[in-house]
């Protein structure tokens, strides 16, 4: 059984999330709900549960300090819920974070569960608690904020300007970046969709994402296609190319 424990100040969203654990997702187990934040983190300072069910927007303290209090290793896994206009999303997608929109689709619930069990590690580690404080801030600040690359080997963090393009291949991503590197990151192209589309990002075609500011010209023949900075020829979708071109020119 998976040990899980929510963090809500909402009451019904507690007992909701838990009907729908308990219904959809019987390998899980609620062992502890809180509406106050702060007996949430003294509990969880003295109790190790498999995963946390943390909502993001609470007085006193919200998601992201629970995580500050607690340190910044987190010896459990993390899905944060939130409404999908709530500050501090953003932050969660850059950072490699399972996140989920309330209200919490039953769909999307059983397959949050599932990439949980999938997980290697299933913990997350200092560096990536981190990289989330840090994206916090700089939403905070209108700032632009780190992208995490999470493959078997690393988690890494860089500017998202150093991507060139993201190519989709099943349900992994292929992310090309501008020291000649690529890393397979196991994470569908649509998530590296959303991440990065605040940061000049488009796509071009349904297995290609591109960064604006790293295409060298747009080549009219052979159907349409970009030359990127790293010389990657990347096929235009025909539905797409006048948006394209209206955020190019």
């Amino acid at each position: 059984m998976i040990k899980a424990v929510i963090i809500d100040d909402e009451h019904h969203s507690i007992e909701t999330l838990k009907w729908k654990l308990e219904n959809y997702c019987p390998e899980v187990s609620v062992i502890a709900s809180f509406e106050k934040p702060a007996e949430g983190v003294a509990w969880l300072k003295q109790n190790e549960p498999d995963l946390l069910f943390l909502d993001i927007e609470m007085p006193m303290l919200n998601g992201f300090d629970v995580l500050e209090e607690l340190g910044r290793e987190i010896a459990f896994d993390v899905i944060f819920t939130t409404a999908y206009d709530n500050f501090g999303i953003q932050a969660v997608k850059c950072s490699a974070l399972d996140y989920l929109l309330k209200p919490v689709q039953n769909k999307e619930l059983k397959e949050a569960i599932e990439k949980h069990q999938h997980k290697a590690q299933r913990k997350i580690p200092a560096e990536q608690v981190e990289a989330l404080l840090t994206n916090v801030q700089a939403e905070k600040k209108g700032k632009m904020g780190r992208i995490a690359l999470a493959s078997k080997e690393s988690i890494e963090f860089v500017d998202p300007q150093v991507i060139i393009c993201c190519e989709a291949n099943s349900n992994y991503t292929t992310v090309y970046l501008t020291d000649n590197r690529k890393k397979v990151i196991s994470r569908i192209l649509k998530d590296f969709e959303d991440m990065l589309a605040p940061y000049h990002f488009f796509r071009a075609h349904n297995s290609y994402l591109v960064n604006l500011n790293q295409v060298r010209e747009f080549i009219r023949g052979d159907g349409g296609y970009l030359v990127m900075e790293n010389k990657m020829k990347i096929p235009v979708s025909k539905n797409r190319r006048e948006e394209l071109m209206n955020l190019l020119m």
